[in-house]
């Protein structure tokens, strides 16, 4: 294995164990044998580097696989996509990188961290070519006649995209530690039990309380670009 491939996935197994500020260049350097002390600063230039190679580096297999299966279903005719289908297809791609006969990595818990970090946003750390399927699954998911008000499905999809990573990075370490044995039927469990959960979660009837904040929240953004509601998104520009 090359230096900067054992640099790389050593980043990303500390990142993923312990959190991004746990971790610093030196650190990676040290963990990954590299005798040059300035190896990270020389392949990655940066942490923030590290995270965008990592990225880069595993990515492009997730995104593969969920555009096929996204074109698969379109290709199929007849009815659109129904809301199970389109969250199959955003969960199914990653739950799949942690079953057995996947290669072994620690790329589930690293997005899990960095999904952590409000200083980072995770959309505009990928590269836009590693994240055509999940935007593509976003916008199937908002032109859905879901009875939900926009504001709210656009937090909606961006809390459950969260939740997915959470989720499944527990998964990952619970078998892990406790049930290495039985790793692909509790990935294959707790992958469909997901799914079955953000789709109530993007059904569920919106609260008079939520209403409510969602009103004060309106008037003090009505002078902004952009939305704050769902925090960070792929699409809605940034309030300035």
């Amino acid at each position: 294995m090359k230096t900067r491939e054992r640099l790389l996935l050593t980043a990303e197994r500390l990142i993923a164990e312990e959190g991004l500020g746990q971790v610093s260049m030196r650190r990676i350097n040290a963990e990954a044998g590299a005798r040059n002390l300035s190896a990270v600063h020389y392949h990655f230039g940066s942490l923030e580097g590290v995270i965008a190679a990592i990225f880069d580096y595993r990515s492009p297999a997730v995104e593969r696989r969920r555009g096929s299966m996204l074109e698969a279903l379109l290709a199929r005719g007849g009815n659109p996509p129904s809301l199970e289908e389109v969250l199959r297809l955003a969960v199914w791609p990653l739950a799949e990188t942690m079953l057995s006969d996947a290669e072994d990595n620690h790329y589930v818990r690293f997005l899990s961290a960095i999904n952590r970090l409000p200083r980072l946003d995770g959309w505009e750390v990928v590269p836009r070519r590693n994240r055509r399927s999940i935007t593509r699954c976003y916008l199937l998911l908002r032109r859905m006649p879901l009875g939900v008000p926009a504001d709210i499905l656009h937090l909606r999809i961006m809390m459950g995209l969260r939740e997915m990573f959470h989720v499944l990075a527990d998964v990952d370490h619970n078998v892990r530690e406790r049930h290495p044995t039985l790793r692909d039927p509790l990935v294959t469990f707790h992958a469909n039990e997901l799914v079955t959960k953000l789709m109530s979660a993007l059904l569920a009837p919106v609260s008079e309380a939520t209403q409510a904040a969602l009103g004060i929240l309106r008037a003090s953004a009505a002078s902004r670009k952009g939305s704050i509601y769902g925090v960070d998104s792929i699409l809605v520009p940034k309030a300035r």
